[in-house]
């Protein structure tokens, strides 16, 4: 079972950061665009989430992922957000997701029990990713942190969103 206590709130995440840092992250919570069956989706969650998410604000992957975790938190009054900084926490993610990695999202019913996570990039991206050179997996990350896989990042967690829906 997670500590939310030992947590904090995004707007405190922001503030981990240095003023280039924060205005980065704020400009991608703006930029992104989200689907309406996403947002649809995230609306009908109606039993207690507590979302986990270990980020760090200088982390490029994190600039991407987090607008995703807060927007869920402003569609859906049933889910709740706290931020845990990787640094110190790597023993712990290693033991829940098998990895320490940034941004990690664990997905916590009431209780504080994980039922699932999302890890760094989407899954489907990392399994391209695998049989690639070098070259081709930077190219890749590129794209990813311009967004142009965000569908996969929305795919990934309306599937982990599913078992909160009533």
């Amino acid at each position: 079972m997670l500590d939310f206590s030992k947590g904090y709130s995004f707007e405190e995440y922001l503030e981990k950061g240095y003023a280039e840092e924060r205005d980065r992250q704020v400009r991608a919570c703006s930029r992104t665009r989200f689907s309406q069956s996403f947002e649809g989706l995230v609306r009908s969650v109606k039993r207690t989430l507590r979302l986990a998410a270990f980020a760090e604000v200088y982390c490029p992957d994190s600039v991407v992922f987090m607008p995703f975790a807060r927007r869920m938190t402003e569609l859906s009054k049933a889910i709740g957000l706290t931020v845990f900084p990787r640094t110190s926490n790597e023993k712990l993610l290693e033991e829940l997701t098998g990895v320490a990695r940034v941004p990690t999202l664990l997905f916590c019913g009431k209780e504080g029990i994980p039922s699932g996570s999302y890890v760094e990039l989407p899954r489907v991206l990392r399994e391209e990713m695998r049989d690639l050179d070098a070259e081709e997996r930077s190219a890749l990350v590129i794209d990813y942190r311009r967004g142009r896989y965000n569908e996969m990042i929305e795919a990934e967690l309306s599937e982990l969103l599913s078992p909160y829906v009533v």
